[in-house]
């Protein structure tokens, strides 16, 4: 039995997505060969399904995003706490879930003689991001998307360090039960048959203003198209989004749903997803509306393109070219038939390349090779739109 500990950041622990990739693996591990504990700083609703699954949770405080000015006192505090917890739980393997908390498994790692493995959600970091979370020192790091280890891999070249064994495992999402997009549904400010655009998350580097913009331009053509920006935030920066949307003459066409839980729901009322972010290594909200049928629009920045692939499953723009991308929303949402065709080959793809099996099964035999010794460096072969 191959006992493993993860280090988990909770920083909303009353956001929750039923699709959350540690709760993913907890469902697909084998538990006849590996067993899993997860550290978290504190109780919230992934803690709760992963202990409905029957996963060990350990409450680890200050098990946040390692900052330097608080490093005197919290890094080791929390390192001791780590290593105590790997060796009580017979941990042979320690897994940052996350690079921000690569200081303190490290730490951990080094104390208790295991080794560890980082895990990049992020692409297109500076070199003192790796430099400030230790993530070349770790046994190995796992990636969602080869554009994220490719930055990381530019670090290694940049630092003139060694290379070690590096995978890359796309997100792994459960499709729903086949749907089309376009459904109806009870939303007052969402009338049924209306053609919709919608995005999930309203954080900065969503840059949900420049969908509004975008989305000026569209009902430019489209009058009769709406709008949705579904998710939590600063009630100041929510209030400029609406602000922004009055001033562009769009209040009464954009809805703010505000933070969901099941979003099955509110994609089966768009007809088209759009993505504004500027980064992204590979978003798992993208992912999720390619496994409901919907075609998806975004700036082609970080790994989406390695998931959408543009004039089949959607359309990628230059990253800024918001006169692109209002054209591919515009025509996705005049013609139906485009965007169900779309939708249905994005489906289609989600279910080949990014499923919750070959997600563990990637993250399995990593770690077979990880305590194994193997320290040959490879990359699986990503699933880039060709």
């Amino acid at each position: 039995m191959l006992r493993f500990l993860v280090l988990q950041t909770l920083p909303k622990p009353a956001a929750f997505s039923p699709n959350n990739a540690l709760l993913t693996l907890a469902r697909r591990l084998d538990r006849s060969r590996f067993a899993m504990t997860v550290a978290v700083p504190r109780a919230g609703l992934l803690t709760q399904a992963l202990e409905r699954e029957g996963i060990p949770v350990a409450l680890v405080s200050g098990l946040r995003t390692y900052r330097r000015h608080d490093a005197l006192w919290r890094f080791p505090v929390v390192a001791l706490k780590v290593a105590h917890l790997a060796r009580r739980t017979g941990a042979k393997l320690l897994v940052s879930n996350h690079a921000e908390l690569g200081p303190f498994a490290n730490a951990a790692a080094r104390l208790t003689g295991n080794p560890w493995i980082c895990f990049l959600r992020q692409a297109d970091r500076p070199s003192r991001y790796y430099d400030k979370y230790r993530v070349a020192r770790a046994d190995a790091v796992a990636s969602v998307s080869a554009a994220a280890l490719g930055s990381y891999q530019a670090y290694l070249t940049e630092r003139k360090l060694p290379p070690h064994p590096m995978r890359v495992i796309p997100t792994g999402i459960d499709a729903p039960p086949c749907v089309g997009p376009g459904g109806s549904g009870n939303d007052r400010d969402t009338s049924p048959g209306l053609p919709t655009v919608g995005t999930v998350g309203l954080r900065g580097v969503k840059r949900p203003g420049h969908l509004l913009e975008i989305f000026a331009r569209v009902r430019r053509q489209v009058p009769s198209a709406r709008c949705m920006l579904i998710g939590g935030g600063d009630p100041a920066e929510l209030e400029n989004l609406r602000s922004l949307a009055a001033s562009l003459g769009l209040a009464e066409a954009v809805d703010f749903p505000g933070q969901r839980r099941e979003m099955g729901e509110w994609y089966r009322r768009m007809n088209v997803y759009a993505h504004t972010s500027r980064s992204e290594a590979l978003p798992k909200v993208v992912l999720e509306a390619m496994v409901h049928a919907l075609p998806v629009v975004s700036f082609d920045v970080g790994g989406i393109g390695e998931a959408v692939v543009s004039g089949e499953t959607g359309f990628l723009c230059a990253e800024g070219d918001l006169d692109a991308f209002a054209s591919g929303l515009t025509q996705l949402l005049s013609d139906p038939a485009l965007a169900r065709r779309f939708g249905a080959a994005g489906r289609i793809r989600a279910e080949q390349h990014f499923s919750p099996m070959a997600m563990a099964e990637g993250m399995m035999a990593l770690f077979i090779e990880v305590l194994s010794g193997r320290g040959a460096a490879s990359t699986i072969s990503s699933p880039r739109a060709v």
